[in-house]
């Protein structure tokens, strides 16, 4: 069954049509946004990161992943939301410190 999950989603066709069904709306906004910004289509971002994600992901992501199906009476969207949430992350929020030219300290956020 995960086998089957993640086939659709690194299929760039097959993963627009995954993505238009399943995606929560805020991961669904991430994707939009990534995809235009990088001007490609959203399946063939997704299909891309997902293929990344599962090539050089580690023993550790396997194992949560496996552990959230596992509790859980929907494994199939568990498991997509999972790997689309570490495919596209939340944006961090950076406070950046930086000296005035008077000496002091002044904070900014990014």
């Amino acid at each position: 069954m995960l086998g089957d999950i993640l086939d659709e989603l690194t299929n760039p066709t097959r993963a627009d049509a995954v993505l238009a069904i399943v995606a929560e709306p805020t991961v669904r906004q991430r994707i939009t946004a990534a995809a235009a910004a990088e001007g490609v289509e959203e399946g063939a971002l997704v299909a891309a990161r997902l293929r990344h994600l599962l090539d050089h992901g580690g023993e550790e992501m396997w194992l949560d992943l496996i552990g959230a199906m596992a509790n859980t009476p929907q494994p199939a969207k568990v498991a997509l939301e999972r790997v689309l949430a570490w495919s596209f992350p939340e944006p961090q929020r950076v406070r950046v410190t930086h000296k005035t030219r008077t000496g002091g300290d002044a904070e900014g956020s990014l």
